[in-house]
């Protein structure tokens, strides 16, 4: 054990003398522990202050890419083939060439370029085909926080047909092994990183012997990097949707031009940086001084930056709330956690001490920490949680709920941690089971925050849900009588207002050229209501029918050819 005379040690000291040299000294008390505490406090209501601040100017935030409109419609049935198919988004995207384009009712791709929108909201695919049938629409896209977006809808030109398959379509979406590399790749990450800035305060503290913690801060270092560079390939496959054997150079320069390859190149620069501000720490006989301690702590910030650089905050509005919040959330919450890991390692070794200065700047600063996490983290979560229905139906919601129970538990464990820290050496059993604890559920807590930033934040969640439930979402239903076969089409086939169409075709395959017709509509067993039809051309109908409420619907119509072929039919609709 490394112990210098005049140190007094909270893990090493043997009691006896502990209790003869500790005595408290009021002077002490009043000037030393009792500033650091004041300081604690008085910076925790100063980051109050400020996020709440930044929070009131705060607007809605995105934060997420979503689909909002397509041209044609999803569903449309169009009297000529369109010559491009545009999709818009609620922020700019990037499109995935490989899984964006046309299929022809053939099977074969109709597309010939994809194009973007000046502000990059809108996507534009040219499309060269004139088959009639049913089109599928395929798009992936990536947006500005790198998560790829992905979707698909139907058109027909003149008649509907069985939709075509996707399989000429290469990114058919995310593979699953490279979504729970990504994950476990970003855990790792985070946990270095929580390991290097928590090593670091106690090593700055004046944890012995230097050495050790050194150690630890250089081992989480190492890990940064090397998560900084296996992310980049994993992130390339996960945007572009193929496995990793797959991936081209296409799809990893996208990357490497992206924010997040711009944040794996800084995390690199960044570690190379604190490398000979590390030897110097080490090799140096005094304590370190206050630019080497600045020099350190500027690196680890800068470090805690470089992930809400590539994240959500990037596409948030307002940027500048959005990214404070997150980099202050992230690196407040890094910092305890790897303090109490760190704390958890030095106490398993014999040879190291964590002297009483150590010991009371920790103890002084995990409150700060701690309020500066909640805060942030409450402004970061307002930003994309606007709503009781955002925060308990939305996955991005429920995992901010898992995050708040845990750091509850955390906290009531952290007394616990704290009161053994200062019994020093008496409670240095009690800091390990403690410490012990508490790296279990913050190692849960990061895996929660890995798999969050993955997540669609809730209010863009909210918003596809709406987009899906106010699209085409059509109900079709064919009847077949001894004069033709008819398909029976409701869009959007929910309760309320529905358009209604007719598709008839004689017993030949050909178009039944109806020159008279009826029409009622009305819920079983219930009388019905007359169906105003109006020709949109040979062989289709259309009118517009109001189905009050969910239940069977039954659409009765008689068609008459001019050769005096004439059928009633009727076709049931469940509607929901």
């Amino acid at each position: 054990m490394l112990c210098r005379p005049t140190t007094q040690s909270r893990l090493a000291t043997p009691p006896s003398t502990r209790r003869r040299t500790s005595a408290p000294d009021p002077r002490t008390s009043r000037h030393g522990a009792a500033p650091g505490r004041r300081l604690a406090v008085r910076s925790a209501w100063s980051s109050l202050a400020a996020a709440l601040i930044g929070v009131l100017w705060a607007s809605a935030a995105s934060a997420h890419a979503a689909a909002t409109e397509t041209d044609p419609a999803s569903g449309a049935v169009l009297d000529a083939a369109p010559s491009e198919v545009v999709v818009e988004f609620n922020e700019p995207v990037t499109p995935v060439d490989a899984g964006t384009g046309v299929v022809a009712p053939d099977g074969d791709r109709a597309d010939t370029g994809v194009a973007q929108s000046e502000d990059g909201t809108a996507i534009t695919i040219a499309v060269d085909a004139d088959l009639e049938g049913t089109y599928l629409v395929g798009y992936r896209v990536v947006s500005d926080d790198g998560h790829p977006v992905s979707g698909t809808f139907t058109y027909s030109v003149v008649t509907e047909t069985e939709p075509p398959g996707a399989e000429a379509l290469t990114a058919a979406g995310t593979d699953p092994f490279v979504q729970a590399l990504l994950y476990g790749n970003r855990w790792f990450g985070y946990a270095a990183l929580a390991l290097a800035l928590g090593a670091g305060i106690l090593l700055v503290a004046g944890a012995r012997p230097r050495e050790a913690a050194a150690k630890l801060v250089a081992s989480g270092l190492a890990v940064v990097a090397m998560t900084a560079v296996l992310g980049l390939p994993l992130q390339a496959a996960y945007e572009t949707g193929t496995g990793i054997a797959d991936l081209d150079a296409a799809g990893l320069q996208s990357v490497m031009q992206s924010n997040i390859g711009l944040a794996a190149l800084l995390r690199l620069l960044l570690v190379l940086l604190a490398l000979p501000l590390m030897r110097t720490v080490v090799t140096g006989e005094d304590e370190p001084g206050r630019p080497l301690t600045a020099g350190l702590a500027g690196i680890g910030l800068a470090l805690g930056a470089t992930w809400p650089l590539a994240g959500h905050p990037m596409a948030s509005d307002p940027v500048v709330v959005a990214f404070v919040a997150d980099w202050v959330h992230l690196v407040t919450a890094l910092a305890w956690g790897g303090g109490v890991f760190a704390l958890l390692i030095l106490a398993l070794r014999k040879d190291t001490e964590i002297p009483d200065r150590t010991a009371e700047l920790w103890i002084a600063l995990v409150p700060w920490l701690l309020a500066n996490l909640i805060v942030a983290g409450i402004a970061s979560s307002l930003l994309h949680i606007d709503s009781i229905e955002a925060l308990t139906q939305t996955r991005y919601g429920r995992l901010v709920l898992l995050k708040a129970g845990i750091l509850i538990v955390l906290v009531a464990v952290g007394l616990l941690t704290r009161r053994a820290m200062v019994r020093g050496a008496e409670g240095r059993g009690r800091l390990r089971l403690m410490a012990g604890v508490e790296t279990v559920f913050l190692a849960v807590v990061l895996g929660a925050v890995a798999v969050l930033v993955q997540a669609v934040p809730a209010k863009t969640a909210l918003l596809e849900a709406e987009t899906t439930e106010s699209a085409s979402t059509e109900t079709a239903t064919l009847v077949a009588t001894e004069a033709y076969t008819a398909q029976v089409v409701l869009e959007p086939g929910r309760p309320g207002a529905n358009s209604v169409r007719i598709l008839a075709d004689d017993l030949e395959g050909a178009a039944f050229a109806a020159v008279e017709w009826e029409a009622t509509y009305g819920l079983e067993g219930e009388e019905p209501e007359e169906l105003r039809l109006i020709e949109l051309r040979t062989g289709i109908l259309a009118g517009e029918a109001n189905l009050g409420e969910a239940g069977r619907w039954v659409f009765t119509f008689t068609l008459t050819d001019d050769a005096g072929n004439t059928a009633t039919a009727e076709a049931v609709v469940d509607i929901s």
